[in-house]
């Protein structure tokens, strides 16, 4: 079975490349680019994994991986994917309930879906083990 992914990305180039990436793969990928369109996807298309750009203009990405992760009802693992390199802003992804942090320039983007992949394997061990 296919497994879905939301990207949330504002860069119409970055989405159709993570969209190729991620379909070579056999993956189902929902995209999103402002607020509004990814609220729906989410709820609408049920993902299996998020990857989530905290660096798009007029939201507080941050806050809204907060929001994410206090939902209960919400139990999807989120990647962060951006080019924010401080180590503070990884910590403060992580802290929020981010399961992994990747900054772009540092990964291919085979390297990428290969990550998402893993914790796809990695998730779903840890539910497994928690019920």
């Amino acid at each position: 079975m296919k497994k879905k992914v939301l990207i949330i990305e504002d860069n119409l180039d970055l989405q159709e490349i993570y969209k190729i990436n991620f379909e070579l793969e056999w993956f189902t990928v929902d995209l999103a680019e402002e607020w509004l369109k990814w609220i729906i996807k989410l709820l609408e298309n049920k993902p299996d994994i998020i990857l989530l750009d905290i660096m798009m203009p007029n939201t507080d990405w941050f806050e809204v991986l907060k929001i994410i992760k206090k939902q209960s009802s919400i139990r999807i693992p989120i990647i962060v994917c951006s080019n924010l390199s401080s180590e503070e802003d990884k910590e403060k992804a992580l802290s929020l309930g981010a399961v992994s942090y990747i900054r772009k320039a540092d990964y291919e983007w085979d390297e990428i879906v290969q990550k998402t992949i893993d914790v796809l394997k990695n998730f779903k061990f840890w539910k497994k083990r928690k019920n």
